[in-house]
């Protein structure tokens, strides 16, 4: 009795390590049928980032499905990828130190074009090389308008009628009274020379203007501040070399997987080939920001781009660069009296008791800071809409152009012609950087989704605020990108 008590003990014991390892089982294959629904789930699921993945519809990989890609995206392994960008540029308007647009009197007009050729060393590294050629550059001056809002104008202007005062008040030429200010007030009231008389004046170049009874002082102070102002058409030719690489650090290819984001950061180098020493009649758009024909120095350059697939066929994105100068550059002053050439007076020699401004014919030309460029950008592939709609793309972008501060022989400048009384900072104060803004809207037709390499694009640009900008430009641009 005792044994079968026993015998029957393990037979429950058997069945109830049966049962636990039949519960146990059953408890696995549900937990590995739930695994499998997941992964099931995870590979079906939408990867926002496959609708522009792929390379640029070259054999062996996919095509894009849109007609916008990321900013920031490299080109596949071995592929080449040809700019062939067009600009009209064109504009009278300018903003001045506080921020108001402001015609200055000058009127340009630019065709520019250029080449830019990319490589993929990898799939997620490209180089690059480029240099944009000035084809034409025409600009015109109105004098009335020059006079009445430039701010440069005005120092100039105020700055000879107060050194011909103090002239005149020492010689007793003044009959309106004993002081300068009564000087200046006869200058600025219309104050002609007696016809005997005639007085000469050195100009910060050291060159010899002579004020005669011909007409009143102030016109012929107007007149040769003119004829040192007087544009003719710009400089063309090639401008500055750039070199660049672009690291895609986060694409489809990396391994943060189903997040719709592109990353990328690059650098380069900019190596003055273009034409910089240019006398002031060739400079006729002014500012650091228009030296499209040459800066000058070399410059290192930081980039980075940041791209959001907000839905298959919606990109936003954000692109920035900071460039940085790194060295200087010598720059000839040019005549006062003809600026179309360099001075060769000597603005330091004495002529009966008076010089010129005693600054060198040659300066020395410097940025301080970073000069930044970017935008904001919204993109839209209208094969989202309809299949037969891959090949089009529009988009809007919203840029900023924030340059480094520009000095001539360590004084601020904002136009290049500002080139005297260096040695004098009222004559060159400081309104902080030179700046501007503009919206721009364009479109692009693409080959790429019918894996046919080739884009055309075209964009217009508006430049709605700024500050210390002779001119900010309107931009009509068209690219033709050829994949090989």
């Amino acid at each position: 009795m005792h044994i079968r008590k026993k015998q029957f003990s393990s037979i429950l014991n058997c069945q109830k390590i049966k049962q636990a390892f039949s519960l146990f089982s059953i408890i696995i294959s549900a937990t590995s049928i739930n695994v499998q629904a997941q992964d099931i789930a995870q590979n079906n699921k939408i990867d926002p980032t496959e609708e522009v993945a792929g390379g640029v519809g070259e054999v062996g990989y996919k095509a894009p499905k849109y007609a916008v890609l990321p900013t920031g995206k490299t080109l596949p392994k071995g592929i080449f990828k040809l700019d062939l960008p067009f600009a009209y540029t064109f504009g009278d308007q300018g903003f001045d130190s506080n921020a108001k647009s402001v015609s200055n009197g000058l009127d340009m007009s630019r065709w520019v074009n250029g080449i830019m050729l990319q490589y993929g060393l990898t799939n997620s590294i490209s180089i690059g090389i480029g240099i944009p050629i000035v084809l034409s550059n025409q600009v015109s001056m109105d004098g009335n308008k020059l006079t009445a809002n430039s701010e440069m104008y005005e120092r100039y202007y105020n700055k000879f009628v107060h050194e011909l005062a103090v002239s005149y008040n020492s010689a007793n030429l003044c009959t309106g009274g004993f002081t300068v200010q009564q000087c200046i007030d006869e200058i600025n009231g219309g104050k002609i020379m007696n016809a005997t008389t005639t007085t000469p004046v050195i100009l910060p170049t050291g060159e010899l203007l002579t004020i005669d009874s011909g007409s009143p002082i102030k016109d012929q102070i107007r007149n040769a501040l003119l004829t040192a102002s007087q544009p003719e058409n710009g400089a063309t030719g090639i401008g500055d070399l750039q070199f660049g690489i672009l690291w895609s650090v986060i694409s489809e290819e990396s391994p943060i997987r189903h997040v719709p984001l592109y990353f990328s950061l690059g650098g380069g180098l900019r190596m003055p080939t273009g034409k910089f020493n240019l006398a002031n009649a060739m400079r006729a758009t002014g500012g650091d920001n228009t030296l499209l024909t040459g800066g000058g120095t070399y410059d290192a350059i930081f980039r980075m781009n940041l791209d959001y697939v907000a839905t298959p066929g919606v990109i936003l994105s954000w692109q920035h660069v900071s460039e940085y100068s790194l060295t200087k550059a010598n720059l000839g002053r040019s005549s006062m009296l003809n600026n179309k050439n360099f001075n060769s007076n000597d603005p330091s020699v004495d002529q009966s008791g008076h010089t010129g401004d005693q600054q060198g014919n040659i300066m020395t030309f410097s940025r301080k800071g970073l000069h930044h460029i970017g935008f904001l950008q919204a993109a839209w592939g209208l094969g989202n809409v309809s299949e037969s709609l891959k090949w089009l793309g529009t988009f809007t972008q919203l840029k900023y152009n924030i340059a480094a501060q520009a000095y001539l022989n360590g004084q601020p400048i904002y136009v290049m012609g500002d080139q005297f009384y260096l040695g004098d900072s009222s004559m060159h104060p400081d309104h902080g950087y030179e700046q501007y803004y503009s919206a721009a809207i364009g479109a692009k037709i693409s080959g790429l989704p019918y894996r046919i390499p080739g884009e055309i694009s075209g964009e217009f640009e508006y430049p709605f605020a700024g500050k210390n900008r002779a001119i900010a430009p309107m931009n009509a641009k068209g690219t033709l990108t050829v994949y090989f």
